[in-house]
């Protein structure tokens, strides 16, 4: 089925869009259960993982590849491609090209070449610091006002980044099963440090993350070095050390903050993980302050 430039935003909702500036638009998209059966379309496209991972496949390729936030794929005009998330949750940024985009950008920013001949293939680029970087500014949905006219100019921003590194770096493969797990970990790490003030069931993440619980506690052990309930605590203590150093709220307001019942709890945590009490802590930034 074609899915034409014209056609896709003209059907994208106001909450995905982040910018579509004549013939390149970047656009929110995942969402639970996601899955895009075989398609294509008329323009270039780029597909940024930011949360989950994709099962990919197209046209030219035996079997799936599986896509992780660390890297991202390339997609030429009408190569039929077929997407479907795991773990079920999963979010992305999505940028099309056409050619007269592909025109402009070349007279106002220069030549692409290397890009050029690689965006006729289907391929994996690494998503790199300044691609994550922007990309995330793409995939919050900010206040109206200033930051939603300043998406506008994001999605070219990211689509230069992106070519930046097409055209400086060879294509990768696709993630290895040992990445698919690294990135599950992580995406179980950013929701538990989303969460702090909260007691999240193992049950609970479980279940968001399409896994047994018993294969998520050991995987993440093995991964990680600890259980998911010490790496809980961990985050815990780093938030209330950061609320220590740059507030003066009381030690059982920032308990409260980061999910602890008493000001002694978090003490005792802050204790067990690297000896200092709240006091202790905000008295060294008191003294390095007076220095």
């Amino acid at each position: 089925m074609l899915r034409s430039f014209d056609l896709v935003t003209g059907e994208a909702s106001p909450a995905s869009i982040v910018a579509i500036d004549g013939g390149l638009a970047a656009l929110r998209g995942g969402g639970e259960a996601y899955a895009a059966p075989w398609h294509w379309h008329d323009c270039i496209m780029l597909l940024i993982p930011s949360a989950g991972a994709l099962d990919f496949q197209d046209e030219d390729r035996k079997g799936k590849t599986w896509i992780t936030r660390d890297r991202f794929a390339v997609v030429p005009a009408f190569r039929a491609h077929d997407t479907v998330a795991a773990p079920e949750m999963h979010r992305h940024i999505v940028l099309f090209a056409t050619d007269r985009a592909m025109g402009r950008l070349e007279s106002d920013a220069g030549s692409f070449q290397n890009a050029r001949r690689r965006l006729k293939t289907t391929g994996f680029y690494r998503t790199t610091p300044a691609i994550r970087s922007i990309q995330a500014l793409c995939g919050s949905n900010g206040p109206e006002g200033i930051a939603r006219a300043a998406q506008q100019h994001l999605g070219l921003a990211l689509f230069v980044q992106c070519l930046g590194e097409i055209e400086r770096s060879g294509p990768v493969s696709g993630a290895a099963p040992v990445e698919l797990g690294a990135a599950l970990i992580d995406e179980i790490k950013d929701l538990i440090a989303a969460n702090v003030d909260q007691d999240l069931p193992l049950d609970h993440i479980a279940d968001r993350f399409g896994i047994s619980r018993r294969h998520m506690t050991r995987l993440f052990r093995e991964i990680t070095g600890c259980s998911i309930g010490g790496f809980q605590q961990l985050k815990r203590v780093e938030v209330a050390r950061q609320l220590l150093a740059d507030t003066d709220l009381p030690v059982g307001e920032i308990a409260f903050r980061v999910g602890l019942e008493s000001g002694s709890a978090l003490s005792r945590a802050m204790r067990r993980i690297d000896g200092r009490s709240p006091t202790h802590v905000r008295n060294s930034v008191a003294r390095s302050i007076k220095r």
